[in-house]
């Protein structure tokens, strides 16, 4: 008597435990990746520790015109690619983020170094946020801070 064996094949079997283990492969490496990508953006906010302004000196030279003196603080991270953005805000308005950059007679912050800006928001300010940024190396993009500064504008 012929006996028939219905099992399956060892070829078979080691075709479906690859196609398998692909997909397995394949599922658990979205969240994976997605993880590293995210852990690498977090990384580089590191460079904004402790990265800071104070203002030295803040003028209404004119209706909604301000000279305004900032000096980076010698914390921070050791990198010459530092930047800063302003904020007015009165009790009614906020301005656009002001880039000092824009004036081009000012250089990037170097720990410590004095720089004054003239700056327009448009109206009278009582208060305004400054910003850090730094520049990434790799490609040359302004990141900006999520560390802003706030300061009072007191009327002289």
């Amino acid at each position: 008597m012929m006996k028939y064996n219905k099992g399956l094949s060892t070829v078979v079997t080691t075709l479906i435990i690859v196609l398998l283990v692909l997909a397995a492969v394949g599922i658990i490496w979205g969240p994976i990746k997605n993880l590293l990508s995210n852990s690498t953006s977090s990384l580089d906010q590191t460079k904004c520790l402790n990265l800071g302004f104070k203002i030295v000196r803040i003028n209404e030279t004119s209706a909604g015109n301000y000279s305004v003196t900032l000096q980076r603080l010698s914390t921070g991270t050791g990198t010459n690619e530092i930047g800063a953005k302003v904020i007015f805000y009165s009790d009614t308005n906020s301005s656009q983020a002001i880039d000092l950059e824009s004036d081009k007679t000012l250089d990037m912050f170097t720990p410590l170094r004095i720089q004054t800006a003239n700056l327009n928001p448009g109206f009278s300010a009582t208060s305004l946020d400054v910003i850090p940024y730094y520049i990434d190396a790799s490609n040359g993009e302004k990141k900006v801070c999520n560390t802003p500064t706030k300061f009072t504008i007191v009327a002289s």
